[in-house]
C-alpha cells in the first residue's frame, strides 16, 4: 500500500507511520508501508535542507545573529523556532538547517539566495538521513582512538593439572583439558564469568542464557565444549532460560583449581589471573565471551532520529570486575567509560569509532549480537561501512 501525504498536513497528528522510503515533491511525499516509529522523523526527513561544509553553518548563524543585532532568544522568536533548537542543534551542526529557515534568514538580512549558496558552499539536499543530519550528529568528526598497548607482563604457561582428579564418570566420558591457555579457552572463561555458575556442592556447573540465544548455544557453545573438553552437552530449555548443567568432578576442579574461577555467588568476582597475560588474542577472546553472554550492543535514538547511535556495555555487581574489564578495554585502545547505578557497576563504549574498533579487534560469536549489528548496518550503510560482521573479526 502507498500513502500520499500532503505537506500542509498537521504532522503532529501522525502518531505512527512505518519505516519508509521518501520521494520529495513540491506538494508532498510518498511513504511506503514499513514501520516508522517517531512522528517527528517524518517532518524532519521530508524537509528540504541546506547542507553546509564543515563549520560553515555555525558561521552563517552567528554572523546572521550579529548582523541583525539580536540575542539568541530574539533571533529564535524572529524565525519562529525553538531557542534551543536554533542555538544548540543548528548552531552546533547537530541538524542541517531547514531550507525554509535558510531562506527566511536570507530575507531578514537582504541576502540573495544564489549568492549565499555560492559564498558558503551550500548544497541543497532532500531525503538522505546521513546528509540531512549535521556533521556532529552522526559522528563525522571522529576522535582517533588510542593504539593497543598491553601492559600485562605475564606470558601464557603450561597448566598444572596435578590436582585435577577424574571421577569414574569423567573417565568413561574421556574428559580432557587444554594444556595451556588458548583463545578458545579464554573465550570460554569469559562465558563462565558472564553467565556461568560454579556451584559449591556436588561438582555442578551451569551456563544458561536467554531463550532467544538457542543458536549461540547450539551452534557455537556446544561445539566449543566438545573441542576443549570432549564434553557432549545436553543443551535444553529450562523454565526461563536456555543452556546446560553438568556434574563433573574433573571439570569442576579444573575450573576452580587450575583456572581459579571461584564457586558460589559472583558479587565480588574478578578476572582470573590466568587471563591477565600479554597476548592480544587471549584478551580479545576473553572479552568476546564475556560480552556475548552478559553484555549488550544497542543503538539509541538521538536528536529525534531513529535508533542509530551505538553503545556496547556490560554491568556487574562486582566493582573490581568492571574496573578490570575497563582496564583491558583501555589497553585495547577502546577508551571505555564507567558508571554506577546501584547495585551495579557498568563499563561502556559509545560511538561509531569504538564500535568499528570493537568489531575488528573483538567481534561477536553470539548470533543475537551479530544480527543486531547487521540490521543496523543495513539501515545505516554509510555509518556501518567499516564495521565488521562478527565472525569477520
Amino acid at each position: 500500500m502507498i500513502v500520499f501525504i500532503d505537506c500542509t498536513s498537521d504532522f503532529n497528528s501522525l502518531a505512527y507511520i512505518k519505516n519508509f522510503e521518501v520521494v520529495y515533491s513540491k506538494n508532498g511525499v510518498i511513504v511506503s508501508e514499513v514501520k516508522f516509529k517517531y512522528k517527528e522523523n517524518i517532518y524532519n526527513s521530508m524537509e528540504k535542507r541546506a547542507s553546509f561544509p564543515s563549520g560553515k553553518q555555525r558561521n552563517f548563524l552567528v554572523e546572521s545573529r550579529k548582523d541583525l543585532g539580536l540575542t539568541w532568544l530574539e533571533f529564535s522568536q524572529k524565525l519562529g523556532v525553538n531557542r534551543t533548537t536554533l542555538e544548540k542543534s543548528y548552531r552546533y551542526c547537530y541538524c542541517n538547517l531547514p531550507y525554509d529557515l535558510f531562506l527566511n534568514i536570507c530575507e531578514l538580512r537582504n541576502l540573495k539566495e544564489g549568492n549565499t549558496l555560492s559564498d558558503y558552499g551550500i548544497k541543497v539536499t532532500y531525503f538522505d538521513l546521513l546528509d540531512n543530519l549535521g556533521e556532529n550528529t552522526f559522528g563525522e568528526k571522529r576522535k582517533k582512538l588510542s593504539n593497543v598497548n598491553i601492559t600485562f607482563k605475564s606470558k601464557s604457561q603450561v597448566f598444572d593439572t596435578s590436582e585435577v582428579e577424574l571421577s569414574r564418570y569423567d573417565k568413561e566420558k574421556k574428559l580432557k583439558f587444554p594444556k595451556k591457555l588458548t583463545p578458545e579457552l579464554a573465550e570460554e572463561i569469559g562465558m563462565s564469568i558472564g553467565d556461568g555458575f560454579l556451584s559449591e556442592r556436588k561438582y555442578e556447573y551451569r551456563l544458561k542464557g536467554n531463550k532467544n540465544e538457542r543458536d549461540y548455544y547450539d551452534s557455537f557453545i556446544g561445539p566449543l565444549y566438545k573441542k576443549l573438553f570432549n564434553l557432549d552437552l545436553s543443551i535444553r530449555d529450562y523454565e526461563n532460560t536456555y543452556g546446560f548443567e553438568i556434574s563433573s568432578k574433573g571439570f569442576w576442579t579444573f575450573k576452580n583449581k587450575v583456572l581459579c574461577i571461584p564457586f558460589g555467588r559472583k558479587d565480588n568476582i574478578t578476572i582470573p589471573k590466568v587471563v591477565k597475560i600479554n597476548n592480544v588474542k587471549i584478551l580479545t577472546s576473553f572479552i568476546r565471551g564475556l560480552f556475548d553472554t552478559d553484555g549488550s550492543v544497542s543503538f539509541s535514538k538521538r536528536y529525534g532520529y531513529g535508533n542509530y547511535y551505538p553503545r556496547i556495555s556490560i554491568s556487574f555487581k562486582s566493582k573490581k570486575l568492571v574496573v578490570e574489564v575497563m582496564e583491558i578495554l583501555q589497553m585495547l585502545g577502546l577508551e571505555p567509560k564507567i558508571s554506577k547505578k546501584d547495585p551495579y557497576w557498568q563499563t561502556y563504549l559509545n560511538g561509531y569509532e569504538r564500535l568499528e574498533k570493537y568489531s575488528k579487534l573483538i567481534g561477536w560469536s553470539n548470533p543475537k549480537n551479530i544480527d543486531r549489528v547487521l540490521k543496523w548496518k543495513k539501515q545505516y550503510p554509510k555509518l556501518g561501512k567499516n564495521v565488521l560482521n562478527g565472525g569477520d573479526s
